[in-house]
């Protein structure tokens, strides 16, 4: 073939490859094809929900773990309140048994001088009922 055949060639096929082109452009897609753009469309959207449902409820995770922190924080403050209160109960009851025994140990040592007393009295009567005749 000569070069001009060659150039002849050439643009024709260009013009065919145009024409081509051209024309399945031009031609209406089929009922696949729109449905297949349709799915292809919903899919994107349902893509686009999921990713932002995946964000949100990172949120709402993120949120919930920072409102358990606070509550174990609480939760721990009020158990030292606890152990405090219960602390100042049992030394308040110890006191006052202390309280207490002090007054019952030095009321039984008086009872028991008093005792000591009025037994050395009875003591003495007794003699003295038997030294009269």
């Amino acid at each position: 073939m000569r070069p001009i055949e060659h150039r002849m060639l050439a643009v024709v096929v260009a013009v065919g490859l145009l024409l081509g082109l051209g024309s399945g452009c031009r031609q209406e897609a089929t009922p696949e094809v729109k449905q297949a753009r349709l799915i292809a469309a919903e899919s994107m959207q349902l893509r686009k929900q999921l990713a932002a449902r995946d964000a949100e409820m990172e949120k709402v995770q993120a949120r919930h773990a920072r409102e358990i922190e606070q509550r174990q924080e609480q939760l721990a403050a009020c158990q030292k309140k606890v152990e405090a209160l219960q602390e100042d109960l049992e030394a308040g009851i110890a006191s006052r048994v202390e309280s207490v025994m002090a007054a019952v140990m030095d009321e039984n040592a008086r009872l028991r001088k008093e005792i000591e007393t009025l037994r050395a009295e009875i003591v003495a009567l007794k003699a003295q009922q038997a030294s009269q005749p």
